[in-house]
């Protein structure tokens, strides 16, 4: 009984089997009828996703497509989109636009592969197709309408300008990036091509920014080079350096360095020395007063002027500009002075004022001396000066000054207890052999040049000049006078007293202060000599003087 059942069971089982076979089959059939079918109809008409020259035909026959063609040829006008919101067009209308067809269409109908039409109409398949000169057009008229477009004129667009370093600006202290214009000005050698494409395949839009047809900036505000340099220049034209003259601050700041610097192709910056030079020369130009003619108040009451002498500011270009580039290479800001040869007593007010109110005046003609300090007489005398116009005019410096100097000429050595140059040889210093001083001695008995002082004036003098104080030295007519002053016996002796005295308070004689010592006995011992007998009667002290001739020959000859 079970094996009975069994062969049944095996039967129906079959039967289903074969019943779900035939409905599958049956259902294959009908698709493949069904895609057979439709793949046929598309032997007829293009599939999904069909473009000729851009024109979709998806779905349509040839005559349809063909009229879709030629709707889009009647109507078909392109448009330029161009930057700032512009847009120009040319028409079919304009160039004689024709649609010339042959058999092409049937010709890419036949070619497509209509089996395909599943993936084509789910998207996965397209067909993109191309007619070469399926559209006819004036050339000539194209042409004239490219031409005729706004942005083919250059003359009428704006060509575009790089970015760039603007100029010195005071306010900001600095320079600033000036941004590019990017302007209008096309490319016509991309523009032109891009056109005749777009007219022959019935392109509707150019988009000119997208062709890049555009001439563009070479250099935009962003340029790594161009900020560095923006970056270095505004280093050097920050820099602030002042001058002080007198009462005049001269001030170097970025309105004058950017006249000086140069930027140069592998971002360093190079400073032209010679605009440096110019600059130092013209201050030197305006504040230096040495070998100028001055103005002169003289105690007399007349102004006159004084010409010649070596008084005065006397710059040195030279170190001057080369202190100055170096601070402006080392990007250094701050005071700064120039170097001087030599200085007066005031600066910025001219040849006339430099020497302010400290200074020494010697009227030649009258054989007189004033010498004043901060606006006051300290001194006044009757002097001596050089036979024959020796002694020369002018406004000086004093060179240096010396206690007990010795003068030592062609034929004399002359023991002064102070010695004051100021032209050469020529000089302020006390004479121990003159008694007296003034009226026209001079002329008969003038110095070598020099300008013979008693001895009070002379150490006067002396306590107070400094190496700033001018000595005027001048004639002046009508001032001529012929009273004279003396100096006493004892006033001479006592400069040799003086000296004899300082030389027994300086002690023993020492390898240190020998040559100290030994110049200031020889000199002491000249100047004694040279004295007269009523003046040698009155140096009291002169035992000590022997004594210390004797100590410095005993260390001589013990050493």
């Amino acid at each position: 009984m079970p094996a009975g059942t069994s062969a049944s069971s095996k039967r129906r089982t079959g039967s289903w089997v074969l019943v779900l076979l035939s409905v599958i089959l049956g259902l294959l059939l009908i698709v493949a009828g069904i895609y057979a079918g439709i793949a046929k109809r598309y032997e007829e008409m293009f599939l999904p996703g069909s473009t000729i020259n851009g024109i979709d035909v998806s779905g349509m026959t040839v005559s349809q497509a063909e009229r879709a063609l030629e709707d889009s040829q009647e109507s078909y006008t392109l448009t330029l989109i161009e930057r700032d919101s512009v847009t120009e067009t040319i028409t079919g209308d304009e160039i004689d636009l024709a649609l010339n067809l042959g058999s092409e269409v049937d010709d890419l109908l036949a070619g497509q592969n209509a089996w395909t039409w599943p993936m084509a109409l789910l998207g996965y398949r397209t067909s993109t197709m191309t007619v070469d000169e399926m559209f006819s057009y004036d050339t000539a008229k194209l042409t004239e309408a490219i031409a005729d477009l706004r942005c083919m004129d250059s003359s009428s667009s704006t060509a575009p300008r790089d970015a760039y370093i603007s100029n010195y600006d005071a306010e900001l202290g600095g320079v600033t990036i000036v941004e590019e214009v990017e302007g209008n000005l096309v490319d016509q050698d991309i523009l032109l091509p891009a056109i005749l494409e777009a007219v022959a395949s019935l392109q509707t839009e150019l988009d000119l920014e997208e062709l890049g047809c555009y001439v563009e900036p070479s250099v935009t505000s962003d340029d790594a080079d161009l900020i560095a340099e923006a970056q270095t220049l505004n280093e050097y034209l920050g820099l602030v350096i002042t001058y002080e003259m007198g009462d005049d601050t001269l001030t170097i700041d970025g309105s004058t360095l950017q006249n000086w610097l140069t930027f140069n192709d592998d971002g360093t910056v190079t400073l032209d020395e010679s605009k440096v030079t110019t600059w130092v020369s013209n201050l030197r130009y305006n504040y230096a007063t040495i070998f100028s003619n001055r103005e002169f108040a003289t105690s007399y009451g007349e102004t006159i002027t004084v010409e010649g002498g070596d008084y005065g500011w006397w710059m040195d270009d030279e170190t001057t500009a080369q202190e100055l580039i170096e601070a402006i290479e080392n990007k250094q800001s701050g005071s700064m002075e120039p170097v001087w040869y030599q200085e007066a007593a005031v600066l910025g007010e001219g040849a006339s004022g430099d020497f302010g109110n400290t200074y020494v005046e010697i009227n030649l003609t009258a054989q007189h001396l004033y010498f004043y300090k901060d606006g006051e007489l300290i001194i006044e005398s009757d002097i001596v000066s050089g036979k024959n116009d020796a002694t020369p005019t002018g406004t000086y410096s004093m060179t240096y000054k010396e206690r007990y100097g010795t003068l030592v000429g062609e034929n004399y050595s002359s023991p002064v207890s102070y010695w004051m140059p100021f032209s050469g040889n020529v000089g302020l210093h006390d004479a121990s052999w003159r008694t007296v001083f003034g009226g026209t001695i001079y002329q008969t008995n003038g110095s070598h040049g020099c300008v013979n002082l008693p001895i009070e004036t002379a150490k006067t003098i002396y306590e107070n000049i400094t190496d700033t104080c001018a000595i005027i030295v001048y004639k002046l007519d009508g001032t001529e006078s012929s009273t004279t002053s003396s100096q006493s016996y004892e006033d001479i002796a006592a400069a040799v007293v003086d000296a004899i005295d300082e030389i027994e308070a300086a002690g023993d004689i020492t390898s240190s202060n020998y040559n100290v010592m030994s110049k200031r006995i020889e000199w002491a011992q000249a100047a004694y000599s040279s004295l007269s007998s009523s003046a040698k009667a009155l140096v009291t002290n002169y035992s000590k003087l022997t004594a210390a001739v004797s100590a410095l020959a005993s260390y001589e000859a013990s050493h």
